[in-house]
């Protein structure tokens, strides 16, 4: 019994000791990393401070002591090997005697403007113009300016231009064109063209071969006819009434100078109103209808030529102003 009490005191003794031996190996651990954690800081704390000290004995300058009566020889320095530098090839700068001399173009001399010539012109309204032979209604009708054409300006003569009409001298009344560039035309004098004019009728009629007129009117005074032509052909042929023997209708050339669709007559013994297609061809003698009788073939008038109103509404359109009428017996 004493010696199973001895026995159980061991183990618990060892015990114990394995215990505390198992303690100090911790302490001391513990105290060791504490001491490299300390002794770390140090170091870091040291280390800038020998930097610096190895610093300043690097900068230090080194004093060579000189012994009287000992030369020194001079320290051998190695030379530092430096790369050569390429020199860059100078550039060939050519001499003044080889230099081609650089062309400089010829300066351009100044160009005359030549002034645009002024050339004397009209242009036809817009219901065109007549062109005639003369500088007034009682010429020819020779032709036909049409609205917007133009035509050069040759001279003038009171109201009326002259022009040029394939190389001939022609004229149009200025109250149909308008005129350009026309201030420095000169004035030409009216020449009486041979013909009938309405301010100079020819008081023989011409025979009707040697009638050369784009349009004109025939009055035949022994057939009581009249007949319109286009140059040499009839378009039309009617019977008429002329004047009476006390009141004849005159024969010669002449040429129709105003129209009026309707006129007012009256003489010695008669006033007419209104009476229709008139057209006067020498001062109060002229063509018109009429409704007072049919007497058609017989002379029955003043002077005047007598017309069914339907053929006289029918001449008024085919004649114009300037209209060659040629009455004869």
């Amino acid at each position: 019994m004493g010696e199973r009490n001895q026995q159980s005191s061991n183990n618990h003794d060892r015990v114990q000791a394995a215990a505390n031996l198992i303690l100090t190996i911790i302490v001391a651990i513990i105290v060791l990393g504490l001491a490299i954690r300390v002794g770390a800081g140090l170091f870091a704390a040291v280390e800038p401070e020998q930097a610096e000290a190895a610093a300043e004995e690097t900068a230090t300058p080194v004093v060579t002591e000189v012994v009287p009566g000992v030369t020194l020889e001079p320290t051998e320095v190695s030379p530092t090997a430096v790369p050569p530098t390429a020199t860059p090839a100078p550039t060939a700068t050519p001499s003044s005697a080889t230099l081609e001399p650089t062309p400089v173009p010829p300066t351009p001399m100044p160009t005359s403007v030549s002034p645009t010539p002024v050339v004397p012109r009209l242009v036809a309204g817009e219901s065109g113009v007549n062109i005639r032979r003369g500088p007034g209604t009682g010429y020819d009708k020779v032709g036909f300016l049409d609205p917007g054409n133009e035509a050069l300006i040759t001279g003038w003569s009171g109201a009326w231009w002259r022009i040029e009409v394939e190389g001939q001298a022609a004229y149009v009344s200025g109250d149909y064109v308008t005129a350009l560039d026309a201030d420095a035309v000169p004035e030409v004098a009216a020449t009486e063209l041979p013909g009938p004019t309405v301010g100079n009728p020819v008081f023989e009629p011409a025979p009707i071969w040697a009638i050369d007129e784009p349009r004109w009117i025939d009055v035949d005074l022994s057939e009581q006819r009249v007949t319109a032509y286009e140059g040499q052909t009839p378009v039309k042929s009617y019977l008429v009434s002329t004047g009476l023997p006390g009141t004849p209708t005159p024969e010669g050339q002449f040429r129709i100078w105003v129209k009026f669709r309707y006129d007012d007559m009256e003489g010695a013994d008669y006033f007419l109103e209104d009476v229709p297609w008139v057209m006067y061809f020498y001062q109060g003698y002229g063509f018109h209808g009429v409704w007072w009788h049919a007497n058609w073939g017989h002379p029955m008038s003043h002077g005047c030529v007598n017309q069914p109103n339907d053929m006289a509404e029918w001449l008024f359109g085919f004649a114009d102003v300037g209209t060659l009428v040629n009455v004869h017996e």
